[in-house]
């Protein structure tokens, strides 16, 4: 003789089902990192909750560069497997100790697994001072994530603990600290042919900004940026970016000029923000001797 369920009854079913299927959802672990920009969210996102460090995706040539407050830094190369290739990226040239080349504090590899044929390049790498970490899964509040397990196996010191085979980070000591970006970009990290925000990408957005404030720029003026005026104003392979304006020595704004605020909208703002607080600055004369 078949049960017949009141209304109640079937209500209290369905919801006892479906807790049942998000508990089995839980616990099924999360589906493997595919692609070295997921394996560059995840380490950011997880660093960014770390109290004193900011992240800057494709900066002084890593795929992230981290700096602490204090001025310490870390580069960091991602790749999904532990190759050749990464040691390379990750080692500074050789020549770069003799000419005092601008390098991170700390230098790191992180990884979407350790083979039995790439744990002989971890334990090199370590070796070399280079720490390297893996993705792994952990239990957590809404149930199995991914996690680098950062203040565990590379923030030691910072909370004054040492755990059992987990060395602190190699010292590289510099002679001149990677340039950090004006802004943190939005930028994804970890992608092939990365849009990066480099020393003459910030003098070209801030020439953007002048040119564009004043109406024209100069050859003078591009030079006080650090950069030089041939890529601006000549053609080669490609149009000028620039071409002559209505004045004497005043260049203008071409259809040809890359895109820079666009590329970097934040680092455009600030640009703009700073000559704008230049133009509104009181005029003063200072008193004479």
């Amino acid at each position: 003789m078949a049960t017949i369920l009141n209304q109640e009854q079937q209500d209290r079913r369905a919801a006892l089902e479906e807790l049942r299927a998000q508990e089995a959802k839980r616990r099924e672990k999360p589906a493997p990192i595919a692609k070295e920009s997921e394996l560059c969210e995840l380490f950011i996102h997880e660093f960014n909750q770390i109290e004193g460090w900011v992240c800057h995706p494709e900066s002084a040539g890593f795929d992230v560069l981290v700096v602490h407050e204090d001025g310490r830094q870390i580069g960091v190369e991602a790749k999904l497997s532990l190759n050749a290739k990464v040691a390379d990226q990750i080692l500074p040239n050789c020549g770069d100790d003799f000419y005092g080349a601008p390098g991170p504090d700390h230098r790191l590899v992180i990884v979407s697994k350790i083979t039995d044929a790439s744990a002989g390049i971890a334990k090199m790498l370590e070796r070399l001072g280079v720490k390297v970490l893996c993705v792994e899964d952990r239990w957590g509040r809404d149930g199995y994530e991914h996690t680098f397990w950062l203040r565990e196996r590379l923030l030691t010191h910072e909370e004054g603990k040492i755990y059992f085979g987990h060395l602190r980070m190699f010292d590289w000591s510099p002679a001149e600290r990677c340039h950090v970006p004006a802004v943190v970009s939005d930028l994804p990290a970890g992608v092939p042919a990365p849009v990066r925000i480099t020393r003459w990408k910030e003098a070209a957005v801030k020439l953007v900004a002048l040119m564009r404030n004043q109406g024209f720029v100069t050859v003078k003026q591009i030079a006080a940026l650090g950069m030089g005026a041939t890529s601006w104003t000549q053609p080669g392979s490609k149009p000028a970016w620039l071409a002559k304006g209505p004045g004497r020595g005043q260049w203008v704004e071409t259809e040809h000029m890359p895109a820079f605020d666009k590329q970097h909208p934040d680092l455009y703002a600030l640009a703009v923000a700073s000559i704008d607080a230049e133009a509104n600055k009181p005029f003063t004369l200072e008193a004479s001797n």
